[in-house]
């Protein structure tokens, strides 16, 4: 279990991360099917996922809808900067030490961040689509139009970037709307200051998150992104998080 679920005193004899991913239904068969088998005959379990179910649905309640513009924000190179990212205020945060854990584990199932050195770190994105804000599964399917906002989680402070391979193999960034990476605090799950608005380019897509130690010049983290794909970038000084999604088009 992560340190910071460690922290708030779970109760329930299986981890809030895998109770979650059960919920979630992100567990393989024979895991999903050893779960249900104990729920089966444990209260506080049931109890928990319960609670889980209940400080999602709350901070999910909590946050306002993104107001952006019309159009694509994202930031194809430095020299073709828009004006379609619109700063907003921070979603709030839940405050109970059950939601607190619950909204950190629901960022990134295991394996997907990727880490260089130190404490790993992990993207999320949360989605607005026809009004409602959900927070995406891993390769989950999100259509032109839909707003997105990421989140983050790291140990430390760090100088974020976070860039994308879209499905016609095109490299773009999401953050910052600068030429320079942007300082963040350490955190868990911290909305980003900025949303975006896809795009009508279809098919899957993958975002990179890169923590640096230092600040570094935003295009050419872009460039390496293009040139490594469909793989990830080796960015000394730099963690890297990836978050995956497939853009459809809509009924």
């Amino acid at each position: 279990m992560n340190a910071l679920l460690e922290d708030v005193g779970w109760r329930a004899c299986k981890s809030a991360y895998r109770l979650d991913r059960w919920r979630l239904g992100e567990l393989d068969p024979a895991e999903s099917a050893e779960v249900q088998s104990h729920l089966d005959g444990c209260t506080r379990c049931q109890e928990a996922v319960a609670e889980l179910a209940s400080a999602e649905a709350a901070h999910l309640a909590s946050a306002p809808p993104l107001r952006l513009p019309a159009g694509d924000g994202r930031i194809r190179g430095v020299g073709s900067v828009t004006q379609a990212l619109r700063r907003s205020a921070r979603w709030a945060a839940p405050t109970a030490a059950l939601a607190a854990a619950a909204t950190f584990l629901l960022v990134l199932r295991p394996g997907e961040g990727i880490r260089s050195k130190g404490p790993p770190a992990q993207l999320g994105m949360y989605v607005q689509h026809a009004g409602e804000v959900r927070r995406a599964a891993w390769g989950e399917p999100v259509q032109p139009g839909d707003a997105v906002r990421f989140s983050y989680s790291i140990a430390r402070p760090s100088y974020l970037a976070i860039l994308s391979v879209d499905g016609a193999g095109l490299a773009s960034v999401y953050f910052p709307d600068g030429p320079l990476t942007v300082r963040v605090e350490a955190a868990s799950d911290a909305p980003l200051p900025l949303g975006t608005r896809l795009d009508g380019v279809l098919g899957d897509e993958q975002a990179v998150a890169l923590f640096c130690d230092r600040p570094q010049a935003v295009e050419p983290l872009r460039q390496a992104v293009q040139a490594a794909a469909p793989g990830l970038p080796e960015v000394p000084g730099c963690q890297r998080a990836t978050f995956r999604f497939t853009k459809r088009a809509g009924p």
